[in-house]
């Protein structure tokens, strides 16, 4: 008897000392895994000068974002002063046009330009279609007719008129048939000024925007579609007077600067791939570093 309790109770003793060695190495093998998982984390969130301290890792990521900065200001920055250039020539064409074609027309008094009689109205008209009809002798910019299938595209009159009315201030009475008609007149016309909503003088000049070859750019072509409106919607007296301009811009059909080798275009060629590259290896970057933070969130 005295035997197998001997027996059991080595085999007891074995078993127990077994079971803690097995414990030890099990908690020995999880806190190196916490540690490891630890570790991971401080140097995810460690920024580059941290990183570069801990692991001698070059911080790439932060001089690829400091470069890009710096070059992306610096198309920016052609880019703002190219648009600068394109809005300075529209507008100065705009006064252009104003002083050409709005007689007696002045800088200061450009918001208050009216007509209030007949004779003034008829004058205006003729003076825009005489303008018009003589701009090459009296421009100073490179302004010419516009041309559609080898033919010049022609200066129009558009009167807009109320359809019919009848109206009597002195007796207190009118009949209005408030419908808008369009007419398209010749050179010799009449206009009835109870019905006149307005009168639209309409026609397009091309020019050239050649201050960009100063610049090593190539220059623009420019469409004005102009429209001369004599607005007289408040029927109270007062012709009110205004130019409108829409400019189109488009590449000139054909076009040779002598002079130049195309060197600043090949440079500006390259900088825009430079800017690309800089801006889909910054993708690539922080893709990764966003793949790598969703990794870690599923470590178990």
């Amino acid at each position: 008897m005295i035997l197998p309790l001997l027996l059991v109770s080595s085999l007891s003793s074995l078993l127990h000392s077994f079971s803690g060695r097995l414990g030890w190495s099990t908690r020995s093998l999880d806190s190196k895994a916490v540690e490891d998982f630890r570790g991971r984390l401080r140097y995810f969130f460690m920024n580059p000068c941290e990183k570069y301290r801990a692991r001698g890792r070059k911080p790439w990521k932060l001089v690829l974002q400091i470069l890009k900065i710096f070059i992306i200001t610096a198309q920016l920055v052609f880019f703002g002063l190219s648009n600068e250039m394109m809005a300075t020539f529209k507008e100065d064409n705009v006064m252009t046009f104003k002083h050409l074609f709005l007689k007696g027309f002045k800088d200061h008094g450009q918001g208050n330009y009216a007509l209030y009689t007949k004779a003034d109205l008829y004058d205006h008209i003729y003076h825009v279609i005489n303008r018009y009809a003589d701009l090459q002798n009296l421009t100073l910019g490179n302004l010419a007719y516009e041309r559609v299938g080898g033919e010049y595209t022609p200066l129009s009159v558009c009167r807009l008129f109320y359809r019919n009315s009848t109206i009597d201030p002195g007796r207190d009475t009118f009949y209005i048939d408030p419908r808008i008609d369009e007419g398209t007149e010749n050179i010799n016309f009449s206009l009835d000024f109870k019905r006149l909503v307005s009168v639209n003088i309409n026609f397009t000049l091309k020019s050239i925007n050649l201050q960009t070859v100063r610049h090593h750019e190539l220059p623009d072509c420019y469409g004005f579609h102009i429209k001369i409106i004599f607005d007289n919607r408040a029927h109270s007296g007062k012709i009110k007077v205004g130019v409108e301009n829409d400019a189109r811009i488009y590449e000139c059909g054909d076009y040779n600067v002598r002079g130049n080798s195309g060197k600043m275009d090949y440079l500006l060629l390259m900088f825009d791939s430079l800017v690309i590259l800089a801006c889909f290896a910054s993708l690539i970057l922080c893709t990764r570093s966003v793949v790598r933070g969703i990794q870690l969130q599923f470590v178990s």
